[in-house]
């Protein structure tokens, strides 16, 4: 889940055109995003320089400079994390060192070479038992019915990621929630995982898991 805050801002673009109002910001992976009449999206890897002065954050990059009107605080914290390098995928999805992990419909390739780096306890077949963790990838609502699937595969205490496409072609997050309360599970958490595709994590509420 990205850094994310409502602010006035201010874009000067390349080609060095102001636009300034109201913004929500965010801080992702990837990318810094500003939306809003002063909209930009400015990738992380091209950021030059970020500064702080009387509490308005100032980032400069070829794509154009933002200044972003914060208080004190929360203006030092936002340089903090755009300094911060950022999280790799695997990371953010909580994954542990030799985690059991069962790919079912995944084919992102970057999410399973860091897999592979994480864990060689990782199983691509049609069955698995004993999953800490199980990747389920959703691209339409018939898939909707491997999370049970993958409840059935996972410890007690084991997680599932849904891996789903962005925007209008994908399946809605409220589906996926939908799913997974008749299955009673709980969502906790979101991530990105690629420009086109992003993950809920589900996990079995604690008063429901077996107390060893």
């Amino acid at each position: 889940m990205g850094y994310e805050t409502k602010c006035r801002a201010r874009v000067t673009d390349a080609a060095g055109v102001v636009r300034e109002g109201d913004a929500t910001v965010l801080l992702e992976t990837d990318e810094l995003i500003v939306r809003g009449a002063a909209r930009i999206k400015i990738p992380r890897t091209a950021i030059q320089r970020a500064t702080v002065r009387s509490g308005v954050l100032t980032v400069t990059a070829p794509q154009g400079v933002v200044a972003m009107s914060l208080d004190a605080d929360a203006a030092q914290k936002w340089l903090k994390k755009i300094q911060e390098p950022p999280k790799r995928l695997i990371d953010k999805l909580d994954v542990k060192q030799g985690a059991a992990v069962w790919l079912l419909g995944i084919n992102d390739e970057t999410l399973i070479g860091q897999l592979e780096e994480r864990t060689t306890a990782l199983s691509r077949g049609r069955r698995a038992t004993s999953c800490d963790v199980v990747f389920v990838g959703v691209e339409s609502i018939k898939d909707l019915d491997r999370i049970g699937k993958a409840m059935g595969a996972m410890t007690d205490n084991g997680a599932i990621w849904v891996v789903h496409r962005k925007g209008p072609s994908g399946i809605a997050d409220t589906a996926i929630f939908a799913a997974a309360k008749a299955l009673g599970l709980t969502y906790t958490k979101v991530a990105r995982v690629s420009d086109t595709h992003t993950a809920e994590k589900l996990v079995r509420p604690v008063a429901s898991r077996t107390r060893q």
